[in-house]
């Protein structure tokens, strides 16, 4: 197993797989037609894939700041784990809790003591996965959307 970070494209398929799989589900997380460069403008370096045996099995997005959910937390103090994603061969086999906890590393390497998210407080699954990698609920608010309107937002963090 191997983690690189910039493969911009490479993240998109992994993305746009686990998306499809959730519409298909019934359980649409992600709008298809957002998880494109132009509507993800982050930095390559944001971008972080999982390959196994060479394969790319899971991605994720590792930001600095995230203005909209998080405006009180001050850039630089935390990272924000985004668009975890892992294809459906690879889904119920760790390798989300893989990409976790190198987002952990990453935070110890750069001297950040928090990794937070923000994810659907509707999605049992999801967040049992993010409490069963070390995240606790700091607490769940209503927020207004542009393309969305009122949505229930969890909002979890992790001290590394």
């Amino acid at each position: 197993m191997h983690i690189t970070t910039g493969d911009i494209d490479t993240a998109l398929s992994v993305m746009r797989e686990a998306a499809g799989r959730l519409r298909d589900s019934g359980q649409a997380m992600w709008d298809l037609r957002e998880l494109n460069r132009e509507q993800l403008r982050n930095p390559p370096e944001e971008f972080y894939v999982l390959y196994e045996n060479k394969t790319a099995v899971a991605c994720m997005l590792l930001t600095a700041a995230d203005s909209f959910f998080w405006p009180d937390i001050p850039p630089g103090s935390s990272l924000f784990l985004h668009k975890l994603a892992v294809r459906n061969a690879y889904t119920g086999q760790g390798y989300a809790q893989k990409l976790i906890a190198h987002a952990a590393q990453v935070c110890r390497a750069q001297n950040i003591p928090w990794l937070r998210l923000d994810c659907d407080p509707h999605r049992a699954g999801l967040c049992r996965l993010y409490e069963g990698a070390g995240f606790t609920l700091r607490n769940t608010k209503t927020l207004r959307t542009k393309r969305l309107g009122l949505i229930d937002v969890a909002f979890y963090e992790m001290k590394v």
